[in-house]
Order: C-alpha cells, then structure tokens, then sequence
C-alpha cells in the first residue's frame, strides 16, 4: 500500500528532523551501553573499538589523498593542455550555475580556437583513507551493522578530508556538501542515513551541508522483478551509464541551489568502488544546472600497491 504523496513527504520530515535524529542517537547508545558489544576489528575485547586495535584505525584514517585515479564509472571532463595540472571540471560561472560542457565523457568535446584537442579526466574525488583492513571492517560495521558509535572514529577523519578538499581539489570555498541520499528500503532496514550521519555536528569553516537535495527515482514495479547485474566484465563507458538516472533532484535543492549561488558543490558519499554512485549524482546535479566541483568519499577503492598519483585513470 503507498502513502499519498502528502503523508510521505511528512513522514520524511520527521524522521529526518534534528531532534529525532538526536533522540534516535540517544537511544542507539543507551542501547550499547545496556548490552555490550565486541570490538569491531578483532571481535574479541568489549568495546566499539579495543585499545590495542585503535591507533591502527586511526593512522589508515589520518591522511586524505586524491583518490579517482582507480574509479573506472567516473564521470569524464575535457581538460586542455594548459590545465592539465589541475585536472578539475570546467570553472563554475559567476553566477554559481554551470553551463554546459562536454558532459561525463560522452561524445567528442569541442575544439578550441588553434585545433589543440584536449585530454579527458575524470572528476577529482578526496578520499579520507583507502578502503581495506581496518577501514574496511569499521565501515562496514558502521553501515551495515548498527555499530554507529564507530562514527566517533570516522566524523574526525571526514573533517580532515574537508579541511584539506580546497587544496586537493583546487577549488576555493565556500562549499556546500551534497550527500548521496540513502534509499528507503536502507533507510528502513538501518533506521538511519549512514551517509548523513556522518556529516551530525559542525564542520570546518566554509563548508555547509545541503541534506535532501537528491533522492532516488522511483522505480517501475516490474524493474523490482529483474535480475541486478553486476560490474565484472563491463567496460568503463558501460559503467560510468549503468544506472546514471537513478537519482533526481527535489523541491529542497530548487529552493536552496540558487539561494546561495556563490558556493562551489561537492558530493559526499561514503565508499567509492568503480565511482558509478557518484557518476549518477553528478548527473542529476547537472541535468538541474549545477556541475559540482568534486566529491569527498570516507573510502577509495584502489588497486594493491597503488601510489596515491597512480591508478587506472591517470595520464
């Protein structure tokens, strides 16, 4: 049965309310403290995370570093010879809103006066750790698993990535943080946005979040009946497509995207694999106007041995 569209809306609010999302907090550690639990890493010592298993989570989380070099489903941006260092997306314009470019690699980008063709790049994203070991397990506990006290670990080293984004990314602030929304049926099963979790509490000067300007589309009926399809075997261009419209924007990102037009737009999510997720918010951001500068992800993927200039989309 579905709720009209009125009753939903409503109960989206609430649940997404300041003081419910605090209440629900309140009584997710009251709950750890009632019934202990083992340590997220070793499963061994009572606690989120045992003392001799914390520093090696926190060193794997203390060092922000670019990360789209293994992303193969990244959106692509023509980049000309003279601003191959930078390796960012089209400048935004005076007026906050992007005009139109070559858009995630698709078709051939225009040729500038003297003939010079341009190299493709993709967007530039700002990892907080690699995602393995340690990094990996407290995640997954974190999302997966209830344990949302690990966020005590992770908050600190999503202000570093923050903090350090306008030199990595090579933009200047101020910055509004868009996050990748959760969908309904992790929103249900959770009881919270894992995403939006992490961004509770102040967050470094020049940056605000924009909750709920994203959300998934809904889904014919019959699309529920098919077979999910998996990345192995796919190309980069299959995946940086697959799945490219499954997120729109709202009436909240209609009212606040030209509120405030001087602020540059950077997505956050938590784990970037092939990069597909962020490709489809970059998509929908864009389709409204709006070309985000890059994105910051709590975790990067990338190939064992893999320096943090190397990886398989660099020049």
């Amino acid at each position: 049965m579905r709720l009209p569209s009125g009753c939903a809306m409503g109960l989206d609010r609430l649940v997404h309310a300041p003081a419910a999302r605090a209440l629900g907090r309140s009584g997710r550690e009251l709950a750890g403290l009632l019934m202990p639990s083992l340590c997220v890493l070793c499963g061994r010592q009572d606690g989120t995370v045992c003392p001799e298993c914390a520093p090696g989570l926190v060193a794997g989380l203390l060092h922000p570093f670019r990360a789209e070099q293994d992303a193969a489903a990244l959106p692509l941006y023509p980049v000309w010879p003279a601003r191959i260092s930078s390796r960012l997306p089209p400048a935004r314009s005076p007026g906050g809103v992007i005009g139109p470019a070559a858009p995630s690699g698709d078709g051939d980008p225009p040729m500038p006066p003297g003939g010079t063709e341009p190299s493709l790049h993709p967007v530039p994203v700002v990892a907080a750790a690699r995602y393995g070991a340690e990094a990996s397990r407290a995640i997954l506990a974190f999302k997966d698993h209830g344990r949302t006290s690990v966020a005590g670990y992770l908050r600190p080293a999503v202000h570093r990535a923050l903090a350090a984004a306008p030199r990595l990314l090579e933009a200047q602030g101020p910055f509004t943080l868009v996050p990748v929304p959760a969908s309904a049926a992790g929103f249900r099963s959770r009881g919270y946005d894992p995403v939006e979790e992490l961004l509770t509490g102040a967050l470094p000067p020049g940056w605000q979040v924009a909750p709920g300007w994203l959300a998934h589309r809904r889904r014919p009926l019959v699309s529920a009946f098919r077979p999910r399809t998996s990345h192995a075997g796919t190309g980069s261009r299959q995946r940086r497509h697959r799945g490219r419209d499954r997120f729109q924007t709202t009436r909240r990102f209609a009212a606040g995207a030209h509120r405030d037009p001087g602020r540059n737009v950077v997505v956050f999510d938590d784990v970037m694999t092939t990069g597909s997720t962020l490709a489809a918010t970059w998509h929908a951001l864009e389709q409204a106007g709006v070309r985000p500068v890059g994105a910051v992800v709590v975790a990067a993927v990338t190939a064992p041995g893999t320096a943090p200039d190397e990886g398989l989309n660099s020049a």
